[in-house]
């Protein structure tokens, strides 16, 4: 108990280096421990995770929409029917016939069709994004329809060249792990000082014997096995992940075995 009460006395030695050390502990010791969630996250604030996916249905012109509504929307997944594509589709194909000139010429019975947007859940999987368009198209297999590849908003392809996105989606959660690496290591050695000139007075003047070395372990020890219990608790127990913080702090942590010797900390 003395030297779990002396880790936090030297961390209070200097408040802001030592505030730093203890929450970047923690930060680290929740990405490792929680990895599984870290990487959960990312998938959260992904910009496809921040829209809502659709695809268009192409429809024959007699069909009965209001009945294709009542038969896809009970489908899970669907968000909203939007049934203002088929004037969209058909401004887009006016202009078109436009663009190509007077001597091109079609028919009504040609573009006598309708298409709807069928809106899907952000929360959804890819795989359960195929699997509610494939549905779509197998539930109306006794009508014509044409059916689009899951597509995203404009905004999407906007948001995936920023460089906040591009570089997360690049790193991953072992990205954020090996960022947060170097912020615990770089706030270690920030307190690096206080554990060494505290070890020096207690090891000089009370006969004590690796006293930076035990307050550090049972300070670190103490937030190692804390995450522990709480990954254990939500179910996201992973040794590897530990194994790999454990080497962590523990290789950093041997430094403090050297012979300690008097320096000013101010």
């Amino acid at each position: 108990m003395f030297y779990l009460v002396e880790f936090f006395k030297s961390l209070s030695e200097l408040f802001i280096r030592g505030i730093l050390f203890f929450i970047f502990t923690c930060v680290l010791s929740f990405t490792l421990s929680h990895r599984s969630v870290i990487s959960k996250m990312i998938e959260k604030v992904s910009p496809e995770k921040l829209v809502n996916p659709y695809f268009v249905v192409v429809l024959d012109g007699n069909t009965d929409v209001q009945k294709f509504q009542e038969l896809i929307q009970v489908l899970p997944g669907v968000l909203k029917i939007d049934e203002k594509e088929s004037e969209a589709s058909k401004q887009r194909i006016m202009n078109l016939i436009k663009e190509l000139g007077p001597d091109y010429k079609i028919g009504e019975d040609q573009i006598n069709f309708k298409s709807v947007r069928i809106i899907l859940s952000s929360s959804l999987s890819q795989e359960s994004l195929e699997f509610v368009r494939d549905q779509v198209v197998k539930m109306s297999k006794d009508q014509k329809i044409t059916a689009t590849p899951i597509k995203y908003p404009e905004v999407t392809k906007v948001l995936n060249t920023h460089p906040f996105y591009y570089y997360l989606k690049k790193i991953g959660d072992w990205g954020i792990v090996g960022f947060f690496s170097l912020l615990w290591i770089a706030s270690y050695w920030l307190c690096y000082d206080i554990f060494r000139s505290r070890a020096y007075l207690l090891e000089k003047f009370q006969r004590r014997k690796y006293v930076a070395a035990k307050s550090l372990a049972m300070g670190l020890g103490l937030v190692f096995i804390l995450f522990t219990i709480l990954s254990i608790l939500n179910g996201v127990f992973k040794l590897f992940d530990l194994v790999i913080l454990f080497m962590i702090l523990s290789v950093f942590w041997t430094f403090s075995m050297q012979d300690w010797k008097w320096k000013n900390t101010v």
